[in-house]
């Protein structure tokens, strides 16, 4: 009996090891493929950008403060209607302001103190308001303007779509990069974030709408559904977002700290399970991440998710748009409340800011919560794709294009690695301090920030200079491709050579510390290299003498294609060689095929006094000595070495 049960307990063991192994192998999968969706699906709306090109015409002699949308849609129907009031201040002196409207859009009117404005529409994506007269800067107003119309629309996917799930339409906005004018007047560009918004969203009874910030009131009139939302934090245009259909609403909370947050997700009636067996990871991810950053940003309203229809996700503010709830999902779009929406990059250039954040954390969650194996599986992953290709920056070269806005290679695995490469470099503790005080910092937090920003605060926390590691890791191209050559000097000693080509020639060398591992049969170590020129050569003890070695063993570096030789030391070189010379602390004795014996070596003055002797017995066959130096005057000395009938070799040495 006890046999029977014991079986069937190492059955059932087995049965969940496998399970287990399978589950690591889907998130690490999953994660990888999230910015590949992103990217195709982002792809799917290049033609809608070049054709509606330039992005913004919004002029910058207001900013806004405050925004009042109410928008009437029925999911069935591709058609918006609606009013946003836009309150603003005047930052210099005019009679004009401009904002960002499709011109598939029709105003019906404008109201500024409740009078009807002159506007013009130059069929260039705006439109121009006419205040009546000039108002002072500091001057805080307000327009309120009533519209209607199709959003264009010329590929798959638009920042205004209608769908379907399970025969019941769907509708929903996406405006990433560019596409909030499509569906609403606004200023398009990375310049601005309202202080607060409300939102009101009309539709048929039958469907239910989610948005941005906290719901305050429903109201059922003539057939009509109104939801009313509030939110009071900064946001950015892009990250204004509604979806309607026939969601099921399901509410939920978390606490954090003494805060208890309302998790609140909209999804497909077919797809409800699936939301709420998510809940345990979103609180686990929400937490880890609130730990370890900053809290949630938006701590005093809520967090979500909607579901849609887009091949992958979007972070709108509080409410992030989702198309599955795969764990790599949540993580990576739960991360951007953060890097994206507390902060959210100056410029599309910057774009890593944000996607490069979310890979990150998202192998961060592997990190914490999974074995080695799955963490180091995402990142071979990751660097086979980011090496793929000789040449590619992180920071864009191309924002016209939202697939190089949105390259999975570059802006989100290769943005990802330049983070993971930082924390290496300056350890864990310098990191999380350099990006707790950049989400803190309040030139930033609710505003925008480009690199400059953020390499200023791991300057800042690390009291180092790292121009060279951004001039080659974010606005350089390539990767490098390391070449180890090493040989047993005796004594447990080793000597190394380690050069590196680049992938492209933008970059002439990437100094990074390299770890290189030794092993034997019995030991085994992990040494670490900083790399800062070719041919670099380096004497280290191990403590043992290894049989192989091992370039970046634990993936710490972007590299491919890289090589390791087990040589003689210092090939084709005469018996005994100083190394270096001239000399510094110390210097080394290298010798080359020694035999048994006793070797008498001493160190003379130019006036033939004795300075230093030693007598060395018991060699390996290729031996090092290490001879101190630290305590000689400048000047040149002699070395005597002699070993029973064998010649003297004398060596000049220069200090």
């Amino acid at each position: 009996m006890f046999l029977k049960i014991l079986l069937a307990a190492m059955a059932l063991f087995m049965f969940h090891e496998q399970v287990k192994s399978q589950n690591y192998k889907k998130v690490v999968e999953e994660t990888f493929q999230i910015a590949a969706m992103e990217q195709k699906a982002a792809a799917l709306k290049q033609q809608v950008i070049q054709t509606t090109a330039p992005f913004s015409k919004a002029t910058n002699n207001f900013d806004i403060h405050y925004l009042s949308c109410h928008w009437m849609v029925d999911p069935a129907l591709r058609f918006i209607q609606g009013n946003v009031k836009t309150g603003f201040i005047i930052t210099e002196r005019a009679n004009t302001i401009t904002l960002d409207l499709a011109d598939e859009l029709k105003v019906d009117s404008i109201l500024f103190r409740n009078v009807k404005l002159a506007f013009y529409r130059p069929f260039d994506n705006s439109v121009i308001i006419n205040l009546g007269g000039f108002l002072e800067k500091n001057t805080k107003d307000e327009v309120n303007i009533y519209y209607k119309g199709t959003p264009p629309i010329s590929t798959t996917i638009s920042s205004f779509t209608t769908s379907a799930h399970a025969g019941v339409p769907v509708m929903w906005t996406l405006s990433e990069p560019y596409g909030g004018r499509d569906w609403w007047p606004c200023k398009n560009g990375l310049n601005d974030k309202a202080d607060s918004m409300d939102i009101a969203i009309t539709t048929p009874v039958a469907y239910r709408s989610a948005s941005n910030g906290m719901l305050v009131d429903e109201q059922i009139l003539n057939g009509k559904r109104t939801t009313y939302w509030k939110h009071r934090y900064p946001i950015a245009t892009y990250l204004v977002a509604f979806a309607a259909t026939n969601y099921v609403v399901i509410n939920d909370n978390i606490q954090l700290g003494s805060k208890l947050l309302p998790l609140v997700d909209y999804a497909y009636p077919e797809k409800e399970n699936d939301f709420l067996n998510a809940a345990p990871l979103t609180k686990r991810v929400m937490s880890m991440l609130h730990n370890i950053f900053t809290p949630y940003p938006f701590i005093n309203e809520k967090y979500g998710h909607t579901q849609f229809g887009f091949g992958g996700g979007m972070e709108h503010q509080t409410n992030s748009f989702m198309n599955n709830m795969s764990e790599g999902l949540i993580v990576h779009e739960l991360a951007h409340q953060w890097f994206g929406n507390k902060i959210t990059c100056g410029s599309w250039r910057d774009i890593w800011l944000n996607e490069g954040f979310a890979v990150y954390c998202s192998n961060l969650n592997i990190e914490k919560n999974y074995p080695e194996s799955s963490l180091l599986s995402m990142y071979r992953f990751q660097l086979n794709n980011i090496t793929s290709k000789p040449s590619g920056s992180v920071y864009v070269d191309d924002t016209t294009s939202v697939g190089r806005v949105f390259d999975s290679r570059l802006s989100y695995n290769k943005g990802g690695w330049v983070l993971q490469m930082l924390r290496w470099k300056l350890g864990d503790s310098v990191f999380y301090k350099a990006v707790r005080n950049y989400l803190n910092d309040p030139k930033f937090n609710y505003k925008y920030a480009y690199t400059t920003d953020l390499k200023m605060h791991f300057e800042n926390e690390s009291k180092r200079d790292l121009s060279e590691f951004f001039r080659d890791w974010v606005y350089g191209q390539g990767f490098p491709s390391y070449k180890l050559k090493w040989a047993p000097a005796g004594n447990n000693w080793v000597n190394i050579t380690l050069s590196q080509t680049t992938s492209d020639t933008s970059v002439k060398f990437f100094e990074m510390p390299v770890p290189i591992r030794f092993k034997n049969a019995g030991k085994d170590t992990i040494i670490v290299i900083d790399n800062n020129k070719n041919d670099q050569v380096s004497f280290i003890n191990l403590g043992f003498t290894p049989d192989s070695a091992f370039i970046d063993p634990k993936l710490k570096l972007i590299s491919a294609n890289n090589s390791v030789i087990k040589t003689d030391i210092f090939p084709n070189v005469e018996k005994v060689m100083v190394f270096p010379n001239p000399i510094g602390n110390e210097f080394k004795v290298v010798l080359k095929d020694m035999t048994e014996g006793i070797l008498h070596l001493s160190l003379y003055n130019l006036t033939g006094q004795l300075i230093w002797r030693k007598r060395v017995g018991g060699f390996n066959g290729n031996d090092l000595i290490i001879i101190p130096s630290a305590q000689l005057s400048s000047g040149n000395y002699w070395l005597r070495i002699n070993k029973d009938d064998d010649p003297v070799i004398i060596k000049r040495i220069v200090k």
